[in-house]
């Protein structure tokens, strides 16, 4: 499994664990220590912990390790967890909105997932 797709089955995990504004974005041609951002918004703490628990068993019985890092904000407005060739970045809609990484690399080709990624035509794709 390459890169992207280590990033779109992340994505969905984060999906099905009812993460909202799934993005993946492919950074890699600017950002030299990795190829995709995933960035998600969650409404608690509770629900970042299922999906980040979700995101590391699946990855891991996908045979992709664990996280090297990760940290996290006391606040709980945001987590990171940093897979190498791909970093998911948690948020809740406040910390979105602060730390604007969709704003940031906007200009980057990003996937918008949904229910129905196949219904995302129109986004740039990575």
């Amino acid at each position: 499994m390459g890169d992207r797709e280590i990033g779109m089955a992340c994505a969905q995990l984060a999906l099905e664990r009812q993460a909202r504004d799934v993005k993946l974005m492919f950074v890699g041609d600017r950002l030299g220590i990795t190829g995709y951002f995933v960035l998600a918004t969650v409404n608690n703490r509770r629900q970042a912990r299922a999906v980040r628990d979700a995101i590391r068993v699946g990855l891991k019985e996908q045979g992709h390790g664990v996280p090297v890092s990760s940290s996290e904000d006391p606040e709980g407005r945001w987590s990171l967890y940093d897979y190498g060739a791909v970093v998911l970045h948690l948020f809740d809609d406040e910390g979105r909105q602060y730390y604007d990484l969709d704003g940031k690399w906007a200009d980057v080709p990003t996937f918008t997932m949904d229910d129905h990624p196949a219904s995302s035509e129109g986004e740039r794709t990575p």
